[in-house]
């Protein structure tokens, strides 16, 4: 896990933590099907990617039918797909007053109380769709990596 492989996985996993504490809340995507797919995007791409976490400290790379480094591309891709989803729904389903969101912040009743401790909806909404786009590069990175190591013989 030293590796710049190993350190991309640990940062991914880190900044879909990041993801989860700002969207604690079902209010943030319940009934609306298309942030519930993101945050559905958000918990597949973690767990699998916490599972090569595991794999990799374990040792247990061998265990799977196909080579580790094949398996990694496979999961990058995946990850990629998965996650440009998400940037493009996020925000649109959560700042476009056509789906009956406000896209200011002004606008947010919640974001009106000064409370130092409380992080208002609109701010939380807006840190999805930033450390959303962070985790996209992140995986980005791992899908050009992991390219390198399946095709690129030295």
């Amino acid at each position: 896990m030293a590796s710049e492989l190993g350190l991309l996985k640990v940062l991914e996993t880190f900044v879909a933590c990041l993801i989860f504490v700002f969207i604690n809340s079902p209010y943030v995507y319940h009934n609306r099907p298309a942030l519930e797919w993101c945050v559905a995007v958000y918990a597949l791409c973690f767990v699998l990617t916490a599972l090569t976490i595991l794999l990799s400290l374990g040792h247990c790379t061998n265990m799977l039918p196909i080579r580790f480094p094949s398996f990694l591309l496979g999961l990058a891709l995946l990850s990629v797909l998965l996650y440009a989803t998400a940037l493009v729904l996020w925000p649109l389903y959560q700042f476009n007053e056509k789906y009956g969101v406000q896209p200011w912040q002004t606008r947010d009743v919640s974001c009106s109380d000064r409370n130092p401790y409380l992080v208002c909806i609109w701010d939380r909404q807006l840190a999805v769709t930033n450390v959303t786009a962070v985790n996209l590069l992140a995986y980005v990175g791992d899908l050009v990596y992991s390219a390198h190591l399946v095709f690129v013989k030295v």
